[in-house]
């Protein structure tokens, strides 16, 4: 049985087609046709068999980076979800705990600094909630970015 493909009719159009692979003169639709005959023809030479492998290698190893970076991306926005609900959490139970007698007292360490000023340690916390909202914003635009470009290059 012959392989019929419209570009690669014979052993010898797909080992010259392997050759400008290697060398980066294919076109898109060239390197496609190449996947599919190298996929499903049955010629044998030590030029297509290299190509099989290298190409085959080059796909699993693929692969095996996309899922490492989905698994990155997971954890980068699992934690800055866990830091963001911490903040969270510490500032809800200081402005609820917070009560308007002068025998409570609000105490912060900056810098080896103390900080007994409830006004300033509440400023310091909304501070610090807006600068790691405007960081997760950039997280998840940069996250949002390197997504498209994972599905870009899976088509």
């Amino acid at each position: 049985m012959k392989y019929k493909s419209a570009h690669i009719t014979t052993q010898a159009q797909l080992e010259e087609l392997i050759s400008r692979y290697f060398e980066g003169e294919t076109s898109v639709q060239e390197e496609q046709a190449l996947r599919q005959c190298l996929a499903d023809c049955p010629w044998q030479s030590e030029t297509i068999d290299e190509a099989r492998f290298t190409m085959g290698y080059f796909a699993a190893h693929r692969r095996q980076l996309e899922r490492k970076s989905r698994w990155l991306m997971n954890d980068r926005i699992i934690g800055i979800a866990a830091s963001i609900a911490v903040i969270l959490a510490v500032g809800g139970y200081v402005i609820w705990h917070q009560q308007p007698q002068t025998t409570d007292m609000c105490i912060a360490y900056v810098n080896g600094k103390t900080i007994d000023s409830s006004e300033q340690v509440m400023e310091l916390i909304e501070n610090d909630l807006n600068t790691i909202g405007e960081a997760s914003q950039g997280m998840t635009a940069q996250l949002s970015s390197l997504g498209e470009a994972l599905e870009i290059d899976n088509e």
